[in-house]
């Protein structure tokens, strides 16, 4: 028998971890205005969001967030135009900024209504000059080769593609209802590759440190990645950015934010089922659109690839990973799978009512059996790092129990995405405990 909620909750890793304050659409007037508050689109498809998101975590900025659901603005009002400009940054006044006069798009303002990405990215930097990493190195006295490389982006990657699905599934539709030719994308993959090799001392855009020019890419590589090989899938080996026999440099970069940014890997970065979907939304447009048949897309099955990157980089790299993200934020668990397990606890009857609804009986006779299951997985993802324990040579015994496995799969399908809930190596945890029960 699982142990109670109440020792659950008692778990020496997870007490006095009160969960960051998230606001939905509006920030109270209560709120404190000492933080600078971001304002970014509830479901983590924005990618202009992404970026400015991924910049306040890797400079580790204690701010408040605002997670805004488009859809509830209401047309030809004024105060929801204003609430639906994504991403913004509300800053907290300052001296500075009561003395400042004279402001160019490198200040910072109290208030901004900027969504542009690249001047938000400016705004951080100037706020947090002295706090690493530097956003814009100077590599030489010529040569700013972040915001150099921020300004290729477009001439880089495929032109013409429709800009109203950049968010959804960049640069592969065109907005005359035509593909992309996989010819573009092969050359600007090998013109990314040569950008990489411009900068050898390191594997980031610029060399050996995350800059801007990472952090406004990432988002669209990181899309990428995913729904090329899934649209191009009778040409995926050429078309695969991760394919390192043949883009060695591009496959480089990936690794060194997974692994050298943990803001990034933790917490901002998107997984393959999140792009899936958004993938199968901006496919049903252009199809509607195709100006010919052999322009529609159909999308191919494809292999599981939930959790694959805890699977291909052990969850001993993930835990390090982890513990470097969570050392300065004291409301995370010290664990991923504490930190999933924080996530079910406060989500649980949420979880449980969902479970069972969903299993009209078949696995859940009631919601006692639901429960049961669901301590069971917490207790097993508090113990996550006995059961994967790489260096122990003791053999343990198969982690969940039937009703366990139907729960946390429940839980990884249907409860949790990634990033909005959690980010991409807690989840991975919880996959590798459900792929245990396989093996």
């Amino acid at each position: 028998v699982p142990p109670s909620w109440e020792a659950l909750q008692s778990t020496p890793s997870l007490t006095n971890r009160p969960s960051p304050p998230i606001y939905h659409d509006i920030l109270p007037e209560s709120v404190d205005s000492s933080l600078p508050v971001l304002y970014r689109d509830k479901d983590c498809i924005c990618a202009a969001c992404e970026s400015v998101w991924l910049a306040l975590e890797v400079k580790n900025v204690e701010y408040v967030t605002v997670l805004v659901d488009k859809n509830n603005a209401i047309e030809d009002d004024d105060d929801d135009e204003q609430i639906s400009m994504l991403p913004r940054i509300s800053w907290p006044s300052t001296t500075d900024d009561d003395e400042s006069n004279n402001k160019n798009d490198h200040d910072t303002t109290t208030t901004t209504t900027t969504t542009d990405p690249v001047n938000l990215l400016e705004q951080i930097q100037s706020r947090y000059p002295d706090t690493a990493p530097q956003f814009y190195p100077p590599l030489s006295s010529a040569v700013d080769a972040s915001r150099c490389n921020i300004m290729r982006l477009p001439g880089v990657m495929p032109r013409n593609s429709d800009t109203n699905l950049m968010s959804y599934a960049p640069y592969l539709f065109r907005d005359d209802g035509t593909l992309v030719k996989p010819s573009s994308h092969a050359v600007s993959l090998e013109e990314v590759e040569e950008m990489q090799e411009e900068y050898y001392l390191g594997d980031f855009l610029c060399g050996k440190a995350i800059t801007a020019a990472d952090i406004i890419w990432a988002p669209y590589l990181e899309r990428y990645a995913v729904q090329l090989p899934i649209v191009y899938y009778r040409n995926k080996a050429r078309l695969n950015p991760r394919n390192r026999n043949v883009y060695g440099e591009v496959d480089n970069w990936y690794k060194v934010m997974e692994r050298e940014v943990p803001a990034y890997s933790c917490r901002v970065m998107g997984d393959a089922k999140h792009w899936r979907k958004c993938l199968e939304v901006a496919t049903k447009i252009h199809n509607e659109r195709a100006v010919g048949d052999d322009e529609r897309v159909s999308l191919p099955d494809v292999p599981d690839q939930k959790g694959w990157w805890v699977k291909k980089n052990s969850v001993v790299k993930a835990g390090e990973i982890w513990s470097e993200y969570c050392s300065q934020r004291p409301w995370l668990a010290p664990t991923p799978g504490g930190e999933v397990s924080l996530f079910m606890i406060r989500n649980r009857e949420m979880i449980v009512d969902a479970a069972v609804a969903a299993s009209l009986g078949d696995c859940f006779d009631d919601e006692n059996t639901a429960d049961e299951a669901l301590r069971e997985v917490i207790q097993v993802l508090l113990e996550w790092d006995v059961y994967f324990d790489q260096s122990s040579e003791e053999e343990t015994a198969q982690p969940l129990s039937e009703s366990g496995l139907r729960m946390a799969l429940f839980a990884a399908e249907e409860m949790i995405q990634v990033p909005r809930d959690l980010g991409m190596i807690p989840v991975g945890v919880l996959w590798e405990v459900i792929r245990s029960c396989d093996e």
